[in-house]
């Protein structure tokens, strides 16, 4: 029996702790910005525009971040019996159950891991990319969990559930 999709979304509550800290950088920035208008020491100047941009670069790279949370309400990652798919990009992409070797759970780094099956046209070369990307990151594909609120029993018993359908599938011939 196949389990139910997964659908994995956005922790939207991270937003109780994103806002006041972008509210934060945003009087950082301002209080660099006034002391580096106000100071006639040129190191006070140069280390008050240091610490604009830092308050600048954190506080849009988060409230940018927490912008996308709030106003996200479709799933991110979608864990079903064709695959799995990550709709956090512009063009979303499925990795198939029967294109798996093998799917893992790594609850420590918070993503899954995926072995593709070797392909049969594979030249020397893409098996070398292949090897090192592998090495690399751990699998052929990696899809990160990081900000999404998920399971880990649900989602290793659903890997370990649609991988077994998939390959009673394929030995069956359907």
């Amino acid at each position: 029996m196949q389990p139910q999709p997964i659908l994995l979304y956005r922790r939207r509550w991270t937003l109780v702790f994103q806002v006041p800290f972008v509210l934060l950088m945003a009087v950082c920035l301002a209080f660099s910005l006034y002391w580096a208008s106000v100071s006639n020491d040129r190191l006070l100047t140069a280390l008050c525009l240091c610490a604009a941009f830092v308050s600048f670069c954190v506080g849009g790279t988060l409230g940018r971040s927490a912008l996308e949370a709030y106003r996200e309400q479709d799933p991110a990652v979608v864990i079903d019996a064709t695959g799995i798919t990550d709709l956090r990009q512009d063009d979303p992409h499925t990795v198939t159950w029967e294109a798996m070797e093998r799917a893992h759970l790594d609850d420590y780094e918070g993503v899954i891991l995926v072995k593709l099956r070797p392909g049969h046209r594979d030249s020397a070369r893409g098996v070398i990319v292949k090897a090192l990307k592998r090495w690399q990151q751990r699998g052929d594909v990696v899809f990160a969990l990081g900000g999404l609120a998920h399971d880990p029993r649900q989602i290793h018993t659903a890997l370990k559930a649609f991988h077994a359908a998939a390959a009673t599938r394929a030995r069956a011939g359907l």
